[in-house]
């Protein structure tokens, strides 16, 4: 158990709610600290008044490789507000060339990729060929050998091993682009190889699909708060922290009118906004002034409420389209009614980051009615743009040396955050990760052993 002395948590994110529950498990006084009127950070939601359903910030999956996500959601005691496919199924619908599947066949990894691989209609013959050797080249090397794959795009490595530039486009890209949120010619080699050997070659269930049933707030917030205030702990939303100093190994938290004192503090807040907080000082270490280089990438939601139904699937990728993937709201959240409700999400959206919501509406609604012929002459009774110009961290070449453990050099402050040197891409998985390792670290800091279970920086 750890020794009773309070522990401030600033964010009331994924990361920040994960390191704030272990701590909390471990008997620590914690106190959460949130600047929004809800917890959950980039992974919310809200009612919208006019349609009367939840909204989504967001089209958040997981995948079944992610077990840290997974025993969080079990933890909270909502994973039955969840779903996970039993096996991996992935539409995949090429405007130009018809529809395959993408699916886990009944044979050990790495065969069961190979059936549906052989058969997507996306690729020609030969690169089919090359993309089964491509295949082997990935779950062959070794990463912890290769230390310059973190310095080369993952286009410049595929291209190195014979892929064509349709199969990067068709095949590579359709899985880089939602995971690392930006295009294989922009993103590290070291993290697109970490995705395909972690999520489709290690196991058959690693690339199992998984989504909440509920809207997010409902699924995480809510759930975690609770579970904070019966350990003993103080959830604060709506609290902007304004000024953070430690000296002395003493920690004081300043925000609106008040001040918390603790012996540890766990920052778990996105990284420019981090380096705001601390005294100049502190701010100007060489640990903490790197983080001025992470740069972001921005994640485009275009969710559309339909008078009729248009389509009658879960969810599915598109390819030979600016359509990047739809998820049907309606059929996944069970609503009733005559309409539907879609959520297009496009990773790596620097284009329509800045392109005015009205334009960015016009264009997908056309472009359904092309990919879905029932869409067309349907009316569009709502329609809403969800940009978020800073969603994750940009994976490009060189980030893993910008990405900081969670031990800082000033006792007493530990990070957490996606962006943490937590060996994963900037998601859910990482997220709680990284609030997991934060909480350890803190456990070490006081020479106490971790109450959960061992996590694994890949």
């Amino acid at each position: 158990m750890i020794d009773g002395s309070p522990v401030v948590v600033v964010g009331g994110g994924l990361a920040g709610l994960a390191a704030a529950c272990d701590l909390a498990d471990a008997g620590a006084k914690v106190t959460l600290i949130e600047k929004r009127p809800f917890l959950g950070g980039r992974a919310y939601s809200h009612r919208d008044r006019e349609s009367g359903t939840e909204v989504d910030n967001g089209q958040h999956v997981f995948l079944g490789c992610c077990a840290e996500y997974i025993r969080f959601l079990k933890r909270l005691g909502v994973w039955h507000k969840a779903h996970l496919q039993r096996r991996m199924r992935v539409r995949v619908i090429d405007k130009l060339w018809g529809e395959s599947v993408l699916e886990s066949a009944a044979l050990p990894p790495p065969l069961h990729l190979l059936p549906s691989l052989l058969r997507f209609r996306s690729l020609t013959p030969r690169e089919k060929v090359l993309a089964v050797y491509g295949f082997a080249q990935v779950r062959s090397i070794d990463r912890e050998k290769e230390r310059g794959l973190d310095e080369v795009t993952f286009e410049e490595w595929l291209r190195a091993r014979r892929q064509s530039e349709n199969a990067i486009r068709s095949l590579w890209n359709l899985i880089i682009q939602p995971t690392l949120n930006d295009d294989a010619s922009r993103v590290s080699a070291d993290l697109a190889l970490m995705v395909f050997q972690e999520g489709f070659l290690r196991s058959r269930t690693g690339a199992n699909v998984g989504s909440a049933k509920v809207g997010l707030t409902e699924l995480l917030g809510d759930a975690a708060r609770r579970y904070i205030e019966d350990r003993g702990g103080v959830v604060h939303e709506g609290a902007t922290v304004e000024a953070i100093d430690a000296a002395d190994g003493i920690v004081r938290v300043r925000a609106e009118g008040w001040e918390a004192v603790a012996g540890t503090c766990v920052l778990a807040v996105p990284p420019k906004e981090l380096t705001t907080l601390l005294p100049s000082e502190i701010a100007g270490d060489p640990f903490f002034a790197r983080l001025a280089r992470i740069e972001m990438s921005p994640i485009v939601n275009v969710h559309l409420w339909c008078k009729r139904q248009v389509w009658d699937g879960d969810f599915a990728a598109f390819l030979n389209t600016p359509v990047q993937w739809v998820f049907n709201k309606s059929k996944l959240w069970g609503l009733e009614g005559e309409g539907q409700y879609l959520d297009i999400s496009l990773s790596g959206a620097h284009e329509y980051a800045e392109m005015r919501g009205g334009e960015i509406v016009a264009m997908f609604a056309k472009e359904l009615e092309v990919l879905f012929p029932a869409a067309r002459g349907a009316e569009i009774k709502k329609s809403l743009v969800v940009k978020q110009r800073e969603a994750t961290f940009s994976a490009r070449p060189g980030i893993a040396k910008l990405r900081p453990t969670q031990r800082t050099p000033v006792p007493g402050l530990f990070l957490a955050g996606d962006w943490t040197a937590t060996g994963w891409p900037a998601t859910m998985e990482s997220a709680v990760r990284s609030g997991v390792l934060a909480a350890r670290e803190v456990m070490k800091a006081r020479g106490l052993d971790s109450v959960s279970p061992e996590v694994q920086v890949a």
